[in-house]
């Protein structure tokens, strides 16, 4: 079986281990796989571990798409003054819902404060002045910043260990050691055994949280020409796309790319001519793989 396609335009998730950067990682996968460009979804610090998704080849294209706009951890943070349970949990409802934060000094984005989401911040165990949590979060919340500010309230606080459990809708029970991912691939190359490779690689398409929209076959080969998708392409949607929404477009079972609409879903099935979404991406290509 030849597996040079899969692994060419694949994401493989991989659990980081503390101690190396993200780039260290990728560019490991990357010459493992032997493939010519990697890439990762949402940089993580060389001290946490957790879910890194990495793209390989062409699946590269869609990174952006696979970052996902919320990521959850468990985290380990000591608090300088032990609390009382019902002080705990007071403290943590201060943080829930819309935060303001700005981002710690070793971040490479600007130091401005800006708002962001706590969608769940759960405390799940505790162990004198240590406290277990669970959070999930928008991206591009700090939760080493999220820790010193609880500090702020108590005395002060300061996170000691991170593990990134998700992001987007990627979870960490799809993450594979990276002596897994070499072992996988020395089954295939040395054994023949393709099995436990091909339980590893994720068709990118598949991790993009997005609603679908389907076209017609000569819908599909004009947008793989560059056309944008015209009303009278549109097979079938999604009924509850939104105005200017980034969907997936598919002809049949067949990815042909990524696009953002210009309408609702009503005003798209009303319309029976006229552009209906821009492409922003064509990952098909033309001849079937």
């Amino acid at each position: 079986m030849d597996l040079q396609p899969p692994l060419s335009d694949s994401i493989i998730i991989i659990d980081k281990p503390c101690g190396p950067a993200s780039h260290e990682v990728t560019s490991w996968v990357k010459a493992l796989a032997g493939v010519s460009r990697a890439g990762h979804a949402g940089t993580l610090d060389p001290n946490v571990s957790g879910v890194l998704p990495i793209a390989l080849g062409r699946a590269t294209k869609l990174l952006r798409y696979i970052a996902g706009r919320r990521k959850a951890y468990v985290c380990i943070a000591r608090f300088r003054n032990e609390l009382s349970d019902a002080g705990l949990e007071s403290l943590f409802s201060k943080f829930r819902g819309i935060i303001t934060q700005t981002p710690p000094k070793i971040s490479a984005v600007r130091k401005v404060p800006r708002r962001r989401t706590v969608h769940e911040l759960r405390i799940l165990e505790r162990e004198g002045k240590k406290v277990l949590f669970y959070a999930d979060v928008d991206a591009g919340t700090y939760i080493r910043t999220l820790c010193s500010d609880m500090g702020k309230f108590t005395g002060g606080s300061r996170m000691e260990e991170l593990r990134r459990v998700s992001v987007g809708n990627i979870s960490e029970n799809q993450a594979v050691a990276l002596q897994d991912f070499s072992d996988a691939l020395y089954a295939y190359r040395e054994k023949g055994n393709p099995a436990p490779l091909l339980g590893m690689l994720h068709p990118p398409e598949e991790l993009i949280d997005a609603k679908k929209i389907f076209v017609k076959p000569q819908a599909a080969e004009a947008i793989m020409h560059g056309a944008q998708l015209a009303a009278p392409g549109v097979e079938s949607l999604d009924d509850s796309i939104r105005k200017e929404e980034t969907v997936k477009i598919y002809c049949g079972d067949r990815f042909i790319g990524m696009g953002k609409t210009i309408f609702p879903a009503r005003k798209i099935k009303e319309r029976t001519h006229g552009y209906v979404a821009y492409i922003e991406r064509v990952h098909a290509t033309k001849a079937k793989e």
